[in-house]
Parts: C-alpha cells; sequence; structure tokens
C-alpha cells in the first residue's frame, strides 16, 4: 500500500516539523528503498502523527528519532496555550 493513498489534506496535523542533521547523518548507509522508508516514516509521524508498518530495520532506527519528534510536537502544542497569563497590578504601571 502507497503512503500517499493515506493522506489527505484534512489528515494535516502540523504543517511542519525539525529535520535534524542527526536524522539525515543516520540515513548515510541506507539503500534508497530504505532512505525512502526512513524519510516517509518521519514525515508520516512529524505531519500526520501516524506510525507506519515498517520493516525491523527501519523501525529500530525509527524508534531511536521518535522522543525527538515527541518532544518537538509536545513543545509546539504547549506553545498555543498561550503561555503563562499576565500578573494583574492594582495601582502600578
Amino acid at each position: 500500500m502507497n503512503d500517499w493513498s493515506i493522506i489527505e489534506e484534512s489528515a494535516v496535523q502540523n504543517n511542519s516539523f525539525v529535520f535534524y542533521d542527526s536524522f539525515y547523518r543516520a540515513m548515510k548507509d541506507l539503500t534508497l528503498e530504505e532512505s525512502s522508508e526512513y524519510i516517509h516514516a518521519i514525515c508520516n509521524y512529524a505531519l500526520y502523527e501516524q506510525i507506519s508498518i515498517l520493516t525491523p530495520k527501519i523501525e529500530g532506527m525509527f524508534q531511536l528519532i521518535k522522543p525527538q519528534i515527541d518532544a518537538n510536537l509536545k513543545r509546539r502544542k504547549d506553545g498555543m496555550k498561550g503561555g503563562r497569563p499576565k500578573i494583574k497590578t492594582i495601582g502600578y504601571r
């Protein structure tokens, strides 16, 4: 099954994500097919929050970077909350 067939405009959770140099460096010894699977897994998770079915090698690599993507997603969601409320002061400027 092609991952592109499951992607719909309404499924977009995030419009962008950080792709770290370490993610790219981890690909250096992968075949073209493995690289494609790896990149699609990262994009599907970071943009659509969908976990792909992966080959064991790519699954292992993905599990190493998943915590970083999760931390970035949490940071983004927390940032949308608006931050700390302003303290109201009485009589002071």
